[in-house]
């Protein structure tokens, strides 16, 4: 009986899902290497990192979930769910962070009781059959935040600019997010209509969307550094002239 048993096992696939569980691996890999490209960027583009970092924690828990489920027991399996909703309400928190770090002061509070607010309710609901949606869901609503602040500071910037053409960082981040959402809608998208499984399709996809976050990110650091050159120069004509 245990020989017959031994048998079945080595009959089985290797992994169950492989093309869901490669791409989450993939982007993993991918999230790691942007993580080590906003390092020592400033604070901004740290908290970026970790925010990429969660992102890539939660692709590699949810690939091992996806390509070795059969093998794993219940127990384990819930651990790897809940790690990786909670890795993503990490994300979103981080991406909330590094928004509040770059507005001004009057607005950094609100927005950090508000990613601590969505922080709390999605990890309440962690173990629910909509987890992963409601973590999507959340993320997106980050990247809304950041896009309308980067937004916000463009349209501040460029009153009564005759033809003002969009920072680097809103540019990207706009990429960014359209690319993301049009990875979720992929997820609503009946299996039959698609040649790839819904999942493969939305990694896919949003390996695209997080290389555009990342460059909105890079971007971000060099409009602040530029930004602040600027000010700096303006200072020391100013005492120049005065002085």
């Amino acid at each position: 009986m245990a020989v017959q048993r031994n048998l079945l096992d080595l009959t089985q696939p290797l992994m169950t899902e492989p093309l869901t569980a490669l791409t989450d691996y993939a982007i993993a890999l991918e999230c790691l290497l942007f993580a080590a490209g906003l390092l020592g960027r400033g604070w901004v583009a740290r908290v970026w990192a970790i925010a990429f970092g969660s992102v890539g924690g939660a692709a590699f828990l949810g690939g091992t979930l996806h390509g070795f489920a059969p093998q794993l027991v219940w127990e384990q399996r819930l651990w790897l769910w809940q790690g990786m909703v909670l890795t993503l309400a990490i994300a979103s928190f981080c991406i909330l962070v590094a928004v509040a770090l770059s507005v001004p002061q009057r607005w950094r509070l609100g927005l950090l009781i508000l990613a601590i607010a969505k922080l709390i309710l999605v990890l309440r609901l962690d173990t629910s059959p909509w987890a992963f949606a409601i973590s999507v869901a959340d993320y997106l609503s980050a990247l809304t935040l950041v896009l309308l602040v980067q937004l916000r500071q463009f349209v501040r910037q460029h009153q009564g600019s005759p033809k003002p053409r969009p920072s680097p960082d809103l540019a990207w981040m706009a990429a960014g997010f359209a690319t993301s959402a049009l990875a979720a809608i992929a997820l609503l998208i009946p299996r039959r209509a698609l040649p790839l499984s819904p999942l493969g399709v939305y990694h896919l996809v949003q390996m695209v969307a997080l290389y555009c976050i990342y460059r909105s990110a890079r971007a971000m650091g060099q409009v602040k550094r530029r930004d602040r050159t600027i000010l700096q120069r303006s200072r020391r004509q100013s005492r120049s002239r005065w002085g």
